[in-house]
């Protein structure tokens, strides 16, 4: 359930904030942010209030995250994403705690194939409409409420660990290299969805036992290098390699995965990939982000 938080929803509120506009000074900013500051709180309250994740709450939580999904599919669909508007921030932050609570109930975590491409999916249907991958999200949560998206543990566990906050923070600075690319083409989440089947095979039993064996660090050098070394021209193949690497780490983070870790962590490296973005015109800044185009 975290590769539906952290790329379907998270991935797509990111992507909002950026191309659209995130000023601090207005309140549905904070709105929309609510479901990644209140992470540490959803641990601490589901951890001390059982009823939370009883099997009627988590329902209930998945048929709200679906309604919200499909309201803001059909209000973004008629008309302008505007990140300013209370209302549509406070369904926004409705449908990402609905979804942390179903997250929170369901701790195990995909490493194989069948979410992966499913992620893929949804991703590449927001290259049709940006809102699809939001239903996606919706929709995920409300199947996973119900008992219809099965979990899949790890065959085997890893004999490497790595710490998920900074991993996710590296891939939270790599993945919306697409985005300050080609903004208004859609090319994010067209790279998201290559990514994604990228996880997908990486997941593969035979090439999982492999990649084992791979050290912490070339995985993670790799991943920094594709930071810079960004090729416009190839897009996909670069987000099918980045895809890659992050399959080879994913399995590494400890389980249960803690969703509070990689959630800061991705938002805290996309902020930072913004503001580097956001920078340019500082010259020997512009060539190092762009070392690759």
């Amino acid at each position: 359930m975290s590769a539906v938080w952290l790329f379907l929803y998270l991935g797509c509120l990111m992507r909002l904030l950026t191309l659209y506009r995130l000023d601090f000074r207005r309140p549905a900013t904070f709105l929309l942010l609510l479901p990644i500051l209140l992470l540490p709180l959803m641990d601490w309250i589901c951890r001390h209030q059982a009823w939370v994740l009883r099997k009627g709450t988590i329902r209930v939580a998945g048929l709200i995250a679906l309604i919200c999904a499909l309201f803001l599919t059909r209000t973004f669909n008629l008309g302008f994403a505007d990140t300013t508007h209370l209302g549509l921030a406070a369904v926004y932050a409705l449908l990402g705690l609905c979804l942390s609570v179903v997250a929170q109930a369901h701790p195990g975590e995909h490493t194989g194939t069948g979410l992966w491409i499913w992620v893929a999916a949804w991703e590449y249907a927001g290259t049709w409409h940006p809102t699809l991958t939001l239903l996606g999200a919706g929709l995920s949560g409300f199947l996973l409420a119900f008992g219809q998206l099965p979990e899949e543990e790890p065959s085997w566990p890893s004999a490497h660990h790595i710490n998920a906050f900074w991993a996710a923070a590296l891939l939270g600075l790599v993945l919306p290299k697409p985005g300050f690319d080609f903004q208004f083409a859609g090319t994010w989440p067209g790279a998201l969805a290559v990514f994604a089947l990228g996880v997908a095979v990486a997941g593969l039993p035979r090439l999982r036992e492999i990649l084992s064996h791979v050290p912490n660090a070339v995985p993670l050098v790799l991943l920094g290098l594709a930071f810079v070394l960004y090729p416009s021209a190839w897009v996909c193949l670069w987000a099918l390699v980045v895809g890659l690497l992050w399959g080879t780490i994913l399995p590494r983070f400890t389980r249960p995965l803690c969703r509070t870790r990689t959630g800061l962590g991705f938002a805290a490296g996309v902020v930072v990939s913004f503001t580097l973005h956001s920078n340019l015109g500082i010259p020997f800044l512009r060539r190092l982000l762009w070392l690759g185009s």
